[in-house]
């Protein structure tokens, strides 16, 4: 009993921390890049697939832009800050990719297949095509000096 009045009482004090605004700079320019990106490629695949008949049923254009903006915007956050952060404390931005890439992948293609519909094996395409793609556009621009953090 006098252990759980010293848990109750005890107080946890509250230090005001910097915030890294470097840090949040980059990504909030990495998030804007990713979502144009991964809607651009998201967009175009939805297109082949369907004129391909692929997909049976035409899919609203607003739906696909909706769902590319969601499934991006929900999930870079948890590259950012919840992997190297939280989950992995010892681990660098870059190191914590190895983690959180293979859940981003999986996370936006169930939103894929749920938001669109999509049959699971273009979901699954999409995010990886997706995804590849605004991982390695990133640092390609970067070292043609034509990417900036603003």
């Amino acid at each position: 009993m006098q252990n759980q009045n010293y848990i109750a009482t005890k107080t946890i004090p509250v230090v005001n921390t910097p915030v890294n605004v470097v840090y949040v700079h980059k990504f909030v320019t990495s998030a804007v890049f990713t979502i144009i990106v991964e809607t651009l490629i998201l967009l175009v695949l939805v297109y082949f697939l369907h004129k391909r008949k692929l997909i049976k049923e035409k899919i609203n254009l607003y739906l696909q832009v909706f769902a590319g903006i969601f499934a991006s915007f929900a999930t870079i956050p948890y590259v950012w800050y919840i992997f190297p952060n939280l989950l992995f404390p010892s681990t660098t931005l870059e190191q914590s990719y190895n983690y959180s890439e293979p859940f981003v992948f999986l996370v936006e293609a169930i939103f894929y297949k749920f938001i669109l519909r999509l049959p699971t094996k273009y979901a699954l395409l999409i995010s990886f095509v997706a995804n590849v793609a605004s991982y390695l556009i990133g640092p390609i621009l970067r070292s043609l000096g034509i990417w900036f953090y603003w």
